[in-house]
C-alpha cells in the first residue's frame, strides 16, 4: 500500500493507536514524543514496539491458515503509520540539527569577518582614518 492509501485506510477505519495514556488518534500521532523522559513510556518507540508485539501475536496465532485477518491488516498498517510518523520526525530532527549548527558557524564566521575588518581599519595610517571619518560626515 502507498503511505496515501494507509493514511486513507487509517481515517476510513478510525485507527486507533494504543499508548500508555490511552488510544490515541492518527493525528494525536504527530504530537507524540519519539523519546519519553526516563521512565516515561509515553512516546513513538514504545507505541511501535507494542503495535510490533501484537503483530507477532497475530501472526503465530494460525500455522494452517495463511490469509491475513482483518486484525492482522490493522495491525501492519498501524505499525506502517507509526513508522512513517518516526521517520519524519527523526527528518525533521536532523533538519533542525543541522539548522542550529550551520547557524553556529555562520556566527563564528561573521566574528572572525568582523575582527578581520577592524583589522584592517587598525592598519589604516591616522592620514586614512580622518580621510575616511570626513567622508562619513558628509
Amino acid at each position: 500500500m502507498t503511505t496515501q492509501n494507509i493514511f486513507e485506510y487509517a481515517t476510513r477505519n478510525k485507527l486507533r493507536f494504543a499508548s500508555p495514556r490511552g488510544e490515541m488518534t492518527l493525528e494525536q500521532l504527530w504530537d507524540i514524543p519519539l523519546r519519553g523522559a526516563a521512565g516515561d513510556q509515553f512516546n513513538l518507540n514504545t507505541i511501535a514496539k507494542t503495535i510490533s508485539k501484537a503483530l507477532k501475536d497475530v501472526s503465530e496465532e494460525n500455522f494452517v491458515e495463511t490469509t491475513k485477518t482483518v486484525r492482522h491488516t490493522k495491525l501492519e498498517i498501524a505499525l506502517e503509520l507509526v513508522k512513517h510518523v518516526i521517520d519524519t520526525k527523526l527528518g525533521e530532527e536532523k533538519a533542525a540539527e543541522t539548522r542550529a549548527a550551520n547557524k553556529q558557524k555562520k556566527e563564528k564566521l561573521l566574528a572572525i569577518l568582523a575582527e578581520k575588518q577592524d583589522g584592517k581599519l587598525s592598519a589604516l595610517s591616522e592620514k586614512e582614518l580622518q580621510k575616511q571619518i570626513a567622508a562619513l560626515e558628509d
